[in-house]
């Protein structure tokens, strides 16, 4: 027992370190991404506010998918369990979200990165209005600063209660209203503000 437990932890050492440095990496890559991520969105969007918006929401939509949707569309474990026989039987029927879950933080540090920080927008706002000539753009992604990080919130709460209550089909639906809905909420939100 002992020897396999230590076994398990010495093949588990490499792939934390791993991840570690990967986690490192990614952040390292996002402090440089704002130039080129502003400038694809502000190509993509053809300087039009209400479409920049759209694509800032949806990537700050795109976490909260990634954390609910896997979630929400794996099928309730069966009220009889049938009787395992080897490990790998039980490996397989334990469903595991780590990679959608590993995604959907990637993808959040992510969706920081064309916002412009609640709490010190100053810099990154002038690098936006440097690329997007747009003051309307510059606003819109001040404020959706702050509602990205709702908008994570209620992505993470779909989250769980399509985990908790995955035995509800109705429930599961709601988690997937949620996940959806918040950008798309947030989205209205920031245009009508922006007027």
């Amino acid at each position: 027992m002992v020897a396999g437990h230590r076994r398990r932890l010495g093949s588990d050492l490499p792939v934390a370190v791993g991840g570690a440095v990967l986690f490192v990496a990614w952040v390292w890559l996002l402090m440089r991404a704002t130039e080129p991520l502003v400038t694809v969105f502000a190509f993509a969007s053809d300087g039009r506010p209400k479409l920049y918006a759209g694509l800032i929401a949806a990537l700050a939509g795109l976490p909260g998918l990634l954390l609910t949707l896997p979630r929400a569309l794996t099928p309730p474990p069966p009220m009889v369990v049938p009787s395992v026989r080897s490990r790998s039987q039980v490996s397989a029927r334990r469903s595991s979200f780590l990679r959608t879950d590993v995604l959907g933080v990637a993808a959040f540090l992510l969706a920081q990165v064309p916002l412009p920080a609640p709490w010190g927008p100053v810099g990154k706002a002038a690098t936006i209005a440097n690329i997007t000539k747009s003051p309307e753009i510059v606003e819109l992604s001040a404020r959706f600063a702050d509602y990205s990080l709702g908008v994570f919130a209620v992505g993470i709460a779909a989250a769980v209660i399509a985990k908790v209550y995955s035995h509800a089909a109705a429930l599961r639906v709601l988690a997937i209203i949620l996940a959806v809905g918040a950008p798309v909420a947030a989205w209205v939100l920031v245009v009508n503000a922006i007027r």
